[in-house]
């Protein structure tokens, strides 16, 4: 079997994994943000946030929430959603290294 295959097979399950983790993490994220603001169906709008083409669902939800300021935000949850934050940027690195080397092993 080909290394170049190996690798990109290797590279293709890092950015596959990095992209469900800032997937899960856009959408835990807008539903503790969403609950805090005392929206209704915050799971709703976690679903509508994490999915659409070029990211247009969280650009709506993030649009629309500003109507609704903040009311009920327990220390618990802003310690949760910066540990959210946190995780979707170890998301975002592993989606550059997983597309980095797909692109390394196709140009090889």
């Amino acid at each position: 079997m080909n290394l170049n295959i190996v690798l990109a097979v290797i590279c293709d399950a890092v950015a596959l994994v990095g992209a469900f983790c800032v997937v899960f993490q856009i959408y835990q994220m807008t539903v503790i943000d969403a609950t805090a603001r005392g929206l209704k169906h915050p799971k709703f709008w976690g679903v509508f946030a994490m999915n659409g083409n070029n990211s247009s669902g969280l650009l709506m939800y993030l649009i629309g929430r500003r109507k609704y300021p903040i009311i009920n935000m327990s220390e618990n949850n802003a310690k949760e959603l910066e540990k959210r934050k946190k995780s979707a940027g170890v998301g975002l690195v592993f989606l550059a290294i997983g597309v980095i080397g797909i692109i390394c092993t196709t140009l090889i």
